[in-house]
């Protein structure tokens, strides 16, 4: 292990704080090459450092991240990488979770530091967890047997007064007790069964954005990639996503100068990195610019009807062999149902614009099975679609199996089943085979992440019995029987209280009203 974090350390460019002391340490539950590419993780660590804190980094091992792990897991160390310290040395340790099934990942790590696993069991010695990231926009529920701190929502300038806070506490209960009154936050289950009320999410401040990278790395899925965002939210409702324009805040967009003059002049790659990035209405020039400056670029969420011959043209000359969208719902009844606002007509002409660029080899394509009301006739519908696109360019598709999540109209909706979702699979393959590229997801892995998200804390505790048994499909199955329905209602944040100014709670068969 230390061998291996030398080596990464020495192709770091922008690395912070080697060698210097911190008593945080920023650990994130999945390897190396997937911490490393994100953007939150990245822009946490370099504003401890800039705010006088200090920040250290560790990694879930990189052999712990299957699904199914043995357990105990193998022995090995988990190391910070600043200080090659043991991640238990540290009294304060923060946990960035991205979705649900990271939780057997932050599971695991606890248990290879030699942590006690449920905050519940956590002793004066033991150091104070305080967890946040992406997850805590939907089920931050989930998190709260393991974490004695929470943060909700987007915690640039939460999390340095939420550490400040805990380091001036004379002991593990007096600084617990700072922590109160610190906004979007709460305290885990510190004492068994004891479940704070879920705060809101908070909001960065403006002055506080853009979020960039403080590292560049060829070890990670986006090598050398320096990741910066042109804005931040989604103005959109589509209805299955959690950064939907209601439940975020909308759409921050910022002038395109801010992002292109944070870009340091050793970064060989640029990524523009945000939920509607295609929205921004400098893009087609914030692209240009970066290609033009000899570097390659990368565009996370591209949408079919904002392509253009010019954006595909920079973007070819900025390394893309294949351009990729996502249509989501497989017809144009489902797309319409999902307020995806993508239709045929725009898929056509991305096929046509990347047949047309002359660089390009082809478009991929993220589509959803198992959406409420998806019909056999739906499926047809797009087998007869992609065999129309593969007449154009070559076609990849990378398909899901659709999950509720909390904070969204569709929360509360069935998941289609494993063996349905695996027949539906089968049944495009056949239908496509000569004609398109499929990269099916697993099913089973997406009813496991569909179990997480209808539950709320006690989902956190069958997933700790779930990862002790081994983390099978099989073992989460088990574990989640034993809980029977979710006892949550259906609506984020102070349930029972929306609950009584509406007269009656909300249920899954209102969610259904929402989408009809």
């Amino acid at each position: 292990m230390r061998a291996a974090i030398q080596r990464r350390l020495a192709d770091e460019v922008g690395t912070l704080g080697i060698d210097q002391p911190s008593m945080f340490c920023l650990a994130y539950p999945s390897p190396y090459t997937v911490g490393m590419s994100s953007l939150g993780f990245q822009t946490l660590y370099r504003i401890l450092w800039a705010e006088g804190i200090g920040c250290h980094r560790a990694f879930l091992p990189d052999g712990w991240d299957r699904h199914a792990l043995q357990w105990p897991p193998p022995p090995e160390p988990i190391l910070s990488y600043e200080a090659m310290r043991p991640l238990s040395d540290y009294p304060l340790i923060g946990v960035s979770v991205a979705y649900e099934l990271e939780i057997a990942g932050l599971i695991r790590m606890l248990h290879g530091a030699g942590i006690p696993l449920l905050a519940s069991q956590r002793r004066a010695r033991d150091p104070i967890i305080i967890a946040g990231g992406p997850l805590t926009d939907t089920n931050p529920a989930s998190l709260l047997p393991f974490v004695d701190v929470l943060i909700s929502g987007e915690a640039e300038a939460l999390l340095p007064e939420a550490i400040r806070r805990l380091a001036a506490g004379v002991d593990r209960d007096d600084a617990l007790t700072r922590i109160a009154g610190l906004p979007h936050s709460a305290l885990g289950e510190i004492e068994p069964g004891r479940i704070s009320p879920l705060p809101a999410c908070a909001s960065a401040p403006h002055e506080l954005l853009p979020a960039y990278s403080a590292i560049t790395t060829p070890h990670t899925e986006l090598s050398d990639m320096f990741l910066i965002e042109p804005e931040r939210g989604c103005s959109r409702r589509c209805t299955f996503c959690v950064m939907r324009g209601p439940s975020t805040g909308g759409m921050r967009i910022l002038d395109a100068a801010l992002p292109l003059g944070l870009i340091p002049e050793h970064a060989k790659r640029v990524g523009l990195v945000g939920a509607a990035v295609t929205d921004h209405p400098e893009l087609e020039p914030m692209v240009a610019k970066i290609v033009e400056s000899g570097r390659g670029v990368g565009v996370s969420s591209l949408r079919a009807d904002r392509l253009t011959p010019e954006l595909l043209d920079a973007l070819s000359r900025g390394g893309y062999r294949q351009i990729t969208v996502a249509s989501d719902g497989i017809s144009e009844r489902l797309r319409s149902l999902l307020v995806r606002k993508i239709d045929a007509e725009s898929l056509l002409r991305a096929a046509e614009l990347v047949r047309d660029n002359g660089r390009l080899r082809g478009l991929k394509i993220y589509q959803m099975i198992g959406v409420p009301t998806e019909t056999d006739a739906d499926a047809d519908e797009l087998v007869a679609f992609i065999r129309e696109l593969s007449r154009i360019t070559r076609v990849t598709l990378g398909i899901s199996t659709f999950v509720a999540k909390r904070n969204t109209p569709l929360d509360g909706q069935d998941f289609v089943g494993v063996s349905a979702a695996e027949a539906r699979l089968a049944a495009i393959a056949r239908g496509l085979r000569g004609a398109a590229t499929m990269r099916p997801q697993s099913p089973k892995w997406a009813h496991v992440e569909w179990l997480l998200a209808r539950h709320g804390a006690e989902g956190g505790h069958a997933a700790l019995a779930a990862t002790l048994a081994g983390g099978s499909y099989r073992a989460w199955v088990r574990a989640f029987a034993e809980l029977g329905p979710p006892s949550r209602p259906w609506v984020y944040g102070d349930e029972a209280a929306q609950a009584r100014r509406r007269g009656k709670a909300a249920g899954p068969r209102d969610r259904l009203t929402v989408i009809a």
